[in-house]
């Protein structure tokens, strides 16, 4: 079986899936649905389908964050390739607890409200490892719990509410991330700071900002991060992503706490952005949610604004109110909580301000420049095509190109038979991600302009 049909029951488990008819937002690519073929159509949670696995025993109540991680118990060593089916934990937070599934076809539910053993308040935060580790940013009662996913239950390991001897205790944790190796990061929002932890709990450092640069960090919602030893890191270079000042501001940091980059929402053209929940991606990307919005912005790693995703509303590419956010790096999967439910989408790509300068060429005049934006790493093929849709030249042949800015360079009015005869033409390019997705979708674009009668001799 398709290790993205597996995930249909997975997301379903974690928080519930559903068709919704499309929406004009649908001709954005930059995020996509799965195909038919993989997902049966479904990709939205509801409450029915909440239903459908868990009956009467919980309701959707506040979701607040998400993570899907393939576990090494799961995996099926009698095999070559890779079985992935990921499991999926969904913070339900207005009911304290976890949801997430157990199989394919089976979903279960770990705790309630309360401060004791197998009790959570007002949960916002959580995050899990390959091993079965998983963390929670149990915010109302200002602490992080560690739990532990074993024989398909989850089972209740210890507290940490403490930073560390002299750095006092965590005060409403917001969101917790882990890197590759082990490390917990843990956003103290009470405390103005970042907390670095080993999975024991042991304090490592303490990231209040950087006093050099003249930033410090004011009441920390959002966090990711890579480690240079994640398998599924571009170049294998790490860096902490951090959401403050309600969202308002968004920093990287390396892993010694210094400053890297920094934005506010005034500095990306979306009226109003906020950057909330955070997902980084494999080639440093990060999707930071945005619940009044109803969108999703997606900045490179040095927080260059890349695009925008979706609008607020109940069809295909919108969002209710999106709040969680994780990302599943190998191929590309993401999945974000929402008011009444949960979305599934695979990473896309948009090809954006299609340009040939100039829209006027004469053979034997100079070279033309085609210009065009990518929101996301991508296979690249450029054509010529003329005025009834024929390919008269191959400029770029399923070339990788970066997400970004691109500009390619053709010694213009000449196609593969020599010089193009009088008329109408258009570049064409066509656009893959480097995904899974890849496989399924890509975005195409054309741009016209006009060759002219050759120069007098």
């Amino acid at each position: 079986m398709s290790p993205f049909r597996r995930l249909v029951p997975a997301i379903g488990a974690a928080l519930a899936l559903a068709c919704l008819p499309a929406s004009a937002a649908d001709d954005q690519t930059t995020l996509v649905y799965p195909p038919f073929g993989h997902c049966l159509g479904i990709h939205k949670v509801t409450d029915f389908h909440r239903f459908i696995y868990l009956g009467a025993r919980t309701q959707i109540d506040d979701p607040a964050g998400i993570a899907a991680v393939k576990l090494e118990s799961k995996d099926d060593p009698s095999t070559e390739g890779d079985d992935d089916e990921l499991t999926v934990f969904g913070l339900n937070s207005g009911r304290c607890e976890i949801i997430f599934n157990t199989s394919i076809y089976e979903a279960d539910i770990y705790g309630g409200c309360g401060s004791g053993e197998g009790q959570f308040r007002a949960p916002l935060g959580i995050a899990a490892d390959p091993d079965g580790n998983v963390f929670v940013a149990d915010t109302g009662n200002d602490r992080v719990v560690r739990l532990l996913y074993d024989d398909d239950s989850l089972r209740w390991i210890k507290v940490f509410n403490a930073a560390g001897p002299g750095e006092g205790t965590l005060s409403r944790p917001a969101e917790v991330a882990l890197g590759a190796s082990g490390t917990l990061y843990v956003c103290d929002a009470g405390n103005d700071r970042v907390v670095v932890m080993s999975p024991e709990g042991e304090h490592r450092m303490t990231i209040y900002g950087d006093a050099d640069a003249g930033l410090k960090l004011e009441g920390p919602l959002g966090l990711a991060c890579v480690e240079a030893d994640d398998p599924w890191i571009s170049r294998h270079r790490d860096f902490i992503a951090v959401s403050d000042r309600g969202g308002q501001r968004l920093s990287t940091f390396d892993r010694e706490g210094n400053l890297l980059h920094s934005i506010v929402s005034t500095d990306v053209p979306a009226d109003g952005a906020r950057f909330e929940s955070l997902a980084i991606d494999f080639y440093g990307n990060v999707y930071a949610t945005d619940r009044a919005g109803g969108r999703i912005h997606k900045l490179d790693r040095e927080l260059r604004y890349v695009t925008s995703f979706g609008r607020s509303g109940a069809g295909n590419g919108e969002f209710d109110e999106p709040r969680g956010i994780t990302l599943w790096k190998r191929f590309g999967q993401v999945f974000v909580t929402e008011r009444s439910g949960a979305q599934y989408l695979w990473i896309g790509t948009d090809i954006l301000d299609l340009m040939i300068e100039p829209g006027r060429l004469r053979p034997g005049g100079g070279p033309a420049w085609i210009s065009y934006r990518l929101t996301e790493t991508s296979r690249v093929t450029i054509e010529v095509v003329d005025g009834r849709g024929r390919t008269v030249a191959t400029l770029v042949s399923d070339r990788r190109r970066p997400t970004g800015a691109n500009t390619e360079r053709w010694d213009g009015a000449r196609g593969a038979d020599g010089p193009l005869s009088p008329g109408d033409y258009a570049i064409r390019v066509r656009a893959r991600p480097t995904y899974s997705s890849g496989k399924y979708f890509h975005d195409n674009e054309e741009s016209p302009f006009y060759v002219t009668e050759p120069a007098a001799p």
